[in-house]
């Protein structure tokens, strides 16, 4: 009896140590899983700061707006620019103290930022609310997580990026419409970065003059003495805006639109455009 006893107990003990061990090696497993689905949550969450605090100098979807922000959805690219700078930390660190701190002046003068609708300010202005910005460090965190896994980051979330949600009551082009194709440059280019207009959404811009009314104030333009340009119509003065921004500057707005929309273009694609807003 006694022998079965003991035989029993180690028995017993045996299972129970697999029984632990088992567990303790699901548990890693169970931990590494829920690192993972919470770096996934901080890097989504990054994505809509980013998407609401940022997109005015860098795009909906980090692509860039010419003459404001560099691109940011290259990985590579960032690390190069790690490089360059002299950086001695990663590149985590690195996007996280230049969100919190900002930039005074731009290290690279083709991105006035800031600096493009005011001489005086900052080229990138500090986020980390430690510096006087609006956001919390955990805040300025993700978006840093975001642009370092960006392009890990699922596609469908990064076009509901591209394409902003329109607030109620915005009007939407018609779907297919030359309306619609140059909403979707308006946006793909940048324009809403600079740009206000009320029918495209996201375009709260303040670098460039308001687009809203553009067709009928066109004209106005035109005839006025101090207009430099070489349009006779409001339709070639919208066309020339694009192609050939430095032909006339709109008064209390710096010369910084890019001038390469000319080339980059298609005709049919400017067309869409100027027609676009002609009407607006």
């Amino acid at each position: 009896m006694v022998r079965l006893q003991i035989a029993l107990g180690v028995i017993i003990t045996v299972v129970g140590l697999i029984v632990v061990a088992w567990i303790a090696l699901n548990e890693d497993a169970n931990l590494a899983r829920r690192d993972e689905e919470i770096l996934a949550r901080r890097i989504e969450r990054g994505a809509v700061l980013f998407e609401q605090n940022c997109y005015t100098c860098h795009g909906f979807s980090a692509q860039g707006v010419p003459g404001l922000g560099p691109p940011l959805n290259d990985r590579e690219m960032l690390e190069q620019r790690v490089k360059e700078v002299g950086w001695p930390g990663s590149l985590y660190s690195y996007l996280v103290r230049t969100i919190a701190g900002g930039r005074i002046v731009s290290t690279r003068p083709e991105y006035l930022g800031g600096k493009a609708s005011d001489p005086n300010a900052m080229a990138m202005p500090p986020w980390w609310e430690e510096y006087g910005g609006p956001l919390r460090k955990a805040d300025v965190e993700d978006i840093a997580l975001f642009l370092q896994n960006f392009e890990e980051f699922p596609p469908e979330l990064l076009a509901e990026m591209a394409t902003p949600t329109p607030e109620a009551g915005e009007q939407q082009p018609e779907e297919g419409g030359v309306d619609a194709v140059a909403v979707d440059l308006f946006t793909q280019l940048g324009c809403l970065g600079c740009h206000s207009l009320a029918t495209v959404p996201g375009a709260v811009g303040t670098v460039g003059p308001p687009l809203d009314g553009l067709g009928e104030r066109a004209a106005s333009v035109i005839a006025d003495p101090a207009y430099t340009g070489n349009a006779t119509t409001p339709e070639e003065y919208i066309r020339e805006s694009i192609v050939d921004p430095s032909a006339f500057v709109v008064a209390g707005y710096p010369d910084v639109m890019p001038k390469g929309f000319g080339d980059q273009l298609s005709e049919e694609q400017l067309n869409a455009l100027v027609q676009f807003l002609l009407k607006q």
